[in-house]
């Protein structure tokens, strides 16, 4: 046979191959986002919610695109799949078993690519996934993440931002995320954490590497560059907007102008970012082609194995979800109120604590008074929980929507010696702005009661969730916090007056609850 006959054939095959394997992968995608439909809707939802995830629309677009671009290297190559990329998949659905179970969108989003990344690879081999590896992992960009830096980066831009105008000379006063200066006062909000720059800046930087550079080293090198550069730039845009609202008397950057400000600086500092990557760029390495000899084409039900097996075992993981989210048997319609005791006195609401929280009819929000001294309760209770439904929840926090006048400081993790009570609680300090000149604050004490079991962590909550929802078929949750004033930096007395108030009336608190799915004591 001679040589052009040979590549004739290979090319035939090879062809033919990608062919069955774009079908194979349409099949995958497709029947993945119908049979989970809910997780599907979900994407849409958050990347249609805000601008820090309305990247997500264009990802498949571009991780598509990013394979096109090889097409001449791939038409070379005929795919070889493997079945054994099933296992993966299988590993991919346990994640989205335990999002599901324990109603957590951002690992049921995770498992659901994960499933669809594994399937390509079982469509493509190893060889082919190995060379599309980038364009492969850029699929979990789709996946809302980052949420978690939002706190952290709060903190050091706030750290960042005061280091700097006191390095410079300006007298500044600084209270948590809040800091006052000669001409006004700034805090340090969501928007200014700069969790968006690095969402967006890892993502062009990705790109950006990939496409530059062929030796890993490089690619992973600037990748960590681009998630670095954000975080002291987005230190240096605050610094630098505190200082035109200063030298201004207040008059710019004060109001959205700042907003426009930093997104004019992010854009600066990329393409500076871009530029000096430039000077490494490397020429692209293509695939090795097939050998010599004529490859011969996998056969169609080999190709289209991996996306037929893939559903099977999404179907088969939705199953056992729904199997393990089998309700509690709620016996009382209501949450009732627990009985006062050691001397508490039920007050009505004060104000003092004014969460946010996830709806439930099972709520209780009250305020107890024992002679001068106030305590108040708030507890969140979710008999059956689900998604939108579920006491470990971003929605259940203890600062309001008014994060402008309210900011939420952590301190040390407290050891209770009670009896009947939690072992261990979050512990927070709550300060308000009540106006321009004085701050109120209060000491928070927070935590998770999973079915039966007081938990201050969310992921050791989530956890036993699961444990709960497979070995005691419960899957009740509550999330409680308890607050009192405090007053200046001592929080022993606020300390004492909280320990204080759970040992009496703790247990009324866990009857109530326990009376909702009549629970014996």
């Amino acid at each position: 046979m001679n040589p052009a006959t040979t590549q004739h054939i290979q090319q035939t095959s090879a062809a033919r191959s990608w062919l069955i394997a774009g079908v194979a992968f349409i099949i995958a995608l497709v029947g993945l986002v119908l049979v989970l439909w809910d997780t599907s809707l979900a994407f849409v939802e958050v990347w249609s919610g805000g601008e820090t995830y309305s990247h997500g629309f264009v990802i498949l677009p571009i991780s598509l695109w990013l394979v096109w671009q090889k097409r001449k290297e791939l038409s070379r190559v005929t795919p070889q799949p493997t079945s054994v990329s099933l296992l993966l998949v299988a590993g991919a659905s346990l994640v989205w078993i335990v999002g599901d179970l324990v109603g957590v969108l951002l690992i049921e989003q995770l498992g659901m690519v994960l499933m669809l990344i594994m399937a390509c690879v079982g469509m493509l081999g190893w060889r082919l996934s190995v060379y599309l590896a980038f364009p492969l992992l850029f699929l979990l960009f789709a996946v809302p993440m980052g949420e978690e830096l939002i706190p952290p980066m709060m903190e050091f831009t706030a750290t960042f931002t005061v280091e700097a105008l006191r390095l410079t000379g300006i007298p500044v006063y600084r209270e948590g995320l809040w800091f006052v200066l000669p001409t006004g006062s700034w805090s340090v909000v969501e928007a200014c954490s700069g969790v968006r720059y690095i969402i967006a800046s890892v993502t062009l930087g990705f790109l950006y590497a990939y496409i530059s550079y062929h030796s890993l080293w490089k690619r992973l090198l600037f990748i960590l560059v681009s998630a670095v550069v954000p975080v002291l730039a987005n230190g240096v845009r605050a610094y630098v907007i505190v200082l035109i609202g200063h030298f201004s008397d207040m008059k710019l950057a004060t109001g959205v102008d700042h907003l426009i400000y930093g997104w004019v600086f992010f854009g600066l500092i990329m393409l500076l970012l871009f530029w000096i990557g430039g000077f490494w760029q490397e020429e692209h390495v293509p695939i090795a082609p097939d050998g010599k000899s004529p490859t011969r084409a996998p056969g169609k039900m080999g190709q289209l194995l991996p996306a037929i097996g893939t559903l099977a075992i999404a179907y088969v993981a939705l199953t056992l979800a729904n199997l393990a989210s089998s309700p509690n048997t709620v016996q009382r319609p209501d949450l009732a109120l627990p009985t006062p005791n050691g001397g508490w006195s039920l007050q009505k609401s004060d104000g003092s604590l004014r969460p946010t929280y996830l709806e439930t009819d099972y709520l209780l929000q009250h305020s107890y008074n024992q002679g001068e001294e106030s305590v108040a309760l708030f507890v969140a209770f979710y008999p059956n929980q689900q998604q939108g439904q579920e006491a470990v929840a971003k929605r259940n926090a203890v600062v309001g929507h008014d994060r402008s006048r309210q900011q939420i400081n952590t301190l040390p993790l407290i050891t209770l010696d009670i009896p009947g009570s939690p072992a261990k609680v979050n512990q927070f300090s709550l300060t308000r702005l009540a106006n321009s000149y004085q701050l109120e604050k209060l000491l928070v004490w927070q935590w998770h009661r999973i079915a039966g079991k007081d938990i201050p962590g969310r992921y050791a909550s989530k956890f036993h969730e699961i444990r709960a929802r497979l070995t005691e078929g419960r899957s009740d949750g509550a999330w409680i916090a308890i607050a009192t004033p405090m007053s200046g930096q001592d929080i022993s007395a606020a300390q004492a007056r909280l320990a204080a108030f759970l040992e009496d009336m703790y247990p009324g608190i866990v009857r109530s609850m326990d009376d909702v799915l009549q629970l014996e004591p």
